[in-house]
């Protein structure tokens, strides 16, 4: 959560305690019950996105994914070298030009034109592999690339779900705490037209005010 958004769940959280503390002011009117009851529901459902929020951070799975490109990397383009000297030795021209790029060039592609290029470099050496023995690419080596493609392949897949299920919780968060302000206001209304006593009532407002940089300043402003 923001900053901004912390303070404000720490204002709500104080406004449910106050009513929480004080049930006989208010338990017996129904409006200003059905109102706590909803800003009862919107708080929990906050701190369970804000939960999920957190635990969907990125950042592990970024360092992961770009430790393992980095070394996907490596390999191909020293794969490629190989079997480029291979088709240099034997004229095989088509081979030379498939396996003609640089490191860098490796480096500018996207995810998925650097996965498709590195499966080029598995595939070509799975047709040639009789004939690169002397080059040091072996069915291990084969195997091995396959299987640092599908590592890096799946790491950037968990990488894309724990981004999109961050952001629905982001947002998920704008609109809970869009509801919340919305059901304090009624609060609000319903506080002052219905609970006669006034320690509770200052109280409640002493709240709003300390807590809610969102609050209703007109409402703040009659309180003080």
């Amino acid at each position: 959560m923001k900053i901004s958004q912390s303070n404000h769940l720490n204002m709500l959280k104080a406004v449910l305690m106050h009513f929480d503390g004080n049930v006989s002011a208010w338990t017996g009117i129904s409006v200003v019950s059905a109102g706590v009851t909803a800003l009862k529901v919107t708080i929990t459902d906050i701190i369970a996105t804000a939960t999920k929020q957190s635990e969907n951070n990125p950042v592990g799975y970024t360092a992961a994914k770009e430790h393992a490109r980095e070394k996907l990397e490596h390999l191909v383009y020293q794969t490629a070298l190989r079997v480029r000297s291979y088709a240099n030795m034997a004229g095989d021209e088509v081979l030379l030009e498939t396996m003609h790029f640089s490191r860098s060039f490796l480096d500018d592609l996207g995810i998925n034109n650097f996965l498709t290029r590195s499966r080029v470099v598995v595939d070509a050496c799975v047709a040639n592999l009789s004939k690169l023995g002397d080059y040091q690419i072996t069915q291990e080596t084969v195997a091995d690339l396959q299987q640092r493609i599908d590592q890096t392949a799946q790491l950037y897949a968990q990488r894309d779900t724990v981004v999109d299920q961050r952001m629905e919780a982001t947002a998920r968060l704008k609109k809970l705490f869009a509801q919340a302000r919305k059901q304090l206001k009624v609060l609000d209304d319903l506080v002052e037209a219905y609970i006669e006593d006034d320690a509770f009532v200052a109280t409640y407002f002493n709240a709003r005010r300390i807590h809610d940089v969102h609050g209703r300043k007109n409402q703040e402003n009659i309180k003080n």
